[in-house]
């Protein structure tokens, strides 16, 4: 059984389910894209489903058929006899990149451009590929993302290890990289399917998903189950090359940019540009202090919550306790049972939340409900010279009243 989504979310905006066979997930993504330019929606879901029923089942090997001879997916490769049918699930967050670097969100990568063609009308049947639309439909992502291709550092291929399949592809991508140029060998190539198998409908979002994990971790993707290059796809005349192992990505003139191809059954081709996320603002200073807050909707669920907390904190002593502090006062629900700690680094956070002494840990049970907030100084004679000095330096809010105040005071007394 198979099925797809595209949902986008907000007040709001469409509702889409796409069908076009392999290429589903990445058309997906390419119609959540325009609804986001076309201001449709702020916020969207795109992504695919494949689900095998049963699991487990067999299948009878067809020669010159999609499906392999020995159980492998062996993309590029002189063994290549067609691909395996898998299960999965794949889904992104996407936003317009301007609004999610201005709300602070973890941008994990960019959409340079995408397209989307279909070429059923030209080919020689309901499942041969056709060179002229796979490479148009590439050609168009490019200008889209209006990037040349000779700044594109990895292509994942929709590589369904079949002769044919790899042949038509490679030279539709040669083609739409400009031909075969003097210049060869400096833009890797690759395929998951050899490592998961053919998801069917999933099979796009996947692949997305795998570049945008490269870009992150400037590493350029092995590719299993390669030794002998095929005799029908010549590499060695191209712009492309096979990695057998992960290699470093290294950096260039540009920012790192990808290709992710899938090409659909009856003929819908999608592709879309990737580029590495925009160097991420460093977060100010943390204050002297923080509060840190939790809470949960039983005391059971609390303890949990408490541990995995001081646990993370001791492990990440880099962070920044500020960030922590927002995340957990602006970004999560709150419930009746509270705790809160101040604390001015995380490794103080985590020995006040995980130590035997619990003395600076304050833990009530109370119904949410709305209060003012105030700044009171208890009249007890125990006031020194600069008791609020640290409080004004570091808060705003608590500084613009307090100089309104002092403003008022000097205004009707001169002191």
């Amino acid at each position: 059984m198979c099925s797809t989504l595209s949902y986008k979310l907000g007040l709001e905006g469409p509702s889409v389910a796409v069908q076009t066979f392999c290429s589903t997930s990445l058309v997906a993504v390419h119609l959540a894209c325009q609804s986001l330019l076309t201001m449709e929606c702020d916020l969207a879901l795109a992504g695919g489903v494949a689900v095998q029923v049963p699991q487990g089942r067999g299948y009878r090997f067809q020669e010159g058929g999609i499906l392999s001879r020995d159980g492998h997916c062996r993309t590029f490769d002189a063994r290549a006899g067609g691909s395996v049918m898998g299960s999965g699930v794949g889904l992104v967050v996407l936003k317009r990149l301007d609004e999610a670097l201005a709300d602070g969100d973890l941008v994990r990568a960019v959409i340079r451009g995408s397209a989307v063609n279909n070429d059923g009308a030209t080919r020689a049947g309901y499942t041969a590929p056709s060179v002229d639309g796979q490479a148009a439909v590439i050609a168009e992502a490019l200008a889209n993302a209006g990037v040349p291709a000779h700044s594109i550092g990895y292509l994942e291929a929709h590589g369904t290890a079949t002769p044919l399949g790899d042949a038509v592809e490679l030279a539709a991508t040669i083609k739409a990289f400009g031909g075969r140029q003097e210049r060869r060998g400096w833009c890797a190539i690759g395929s998951l399917k050899p490592n998961v198998g053919h998801l069917d409908r999933a099979a796009g979002i996947a692949g997305l998903i795998k570049v945008v994990e490269a870009l992150q971790h400037r590493q350029l993707p092995p590719q299993i189950d390669y030794e002998v290059p095929s005799e029908a796809v010549d590499l060695s005349a191209s712009p492309f090359y096979v990695t057998r192992e992960a290699r470093p990505w290294p950096a260039g003139e540009a920012p790192r940019r990808a290709g992710v191809s899938s090409f659909g059954l009856g003929g819908t081709n999608a592709h879309v540009v990737l580029e590495e996320a925009p160097p991420q603002l460093a977060s100010p200073p943390a204050r002297p202090h923080e509060l840190v807050l939790l809470s949960a909707k039983t005391p059971a669920a609390l303890e949990r919550a408490t541990t995995r907390l001081a646990q993370h904190l001791e492990a990440t002593p880099e962070l920044n306790l500020g960030d922590v502090a927002f995340t957990l006062q602006a970004g999560r629900r709150a419930f009746n049972h509270r705790r809160m700690v101040v604390a001015h680094n995380p490794a103080d956070a985590a020995a006040a939340l995980s130590g035997p002494d619990r003395s600076r840990v304050f833990t009530l049970e109370q119904a949410r409900r709305g209060r003012p907030v105030a700044f009171m100084f208890p009249g007890l004679g125990d006031h020194y010279p600069g008791m609020a000095g640290d409080l004004y330096r570091s808060e705003p809010a608590f500084r613009t009243p307090f100089d309104r105040c002092a403003d008022i005071i000097s205004a009707n007394t001169g002191e």
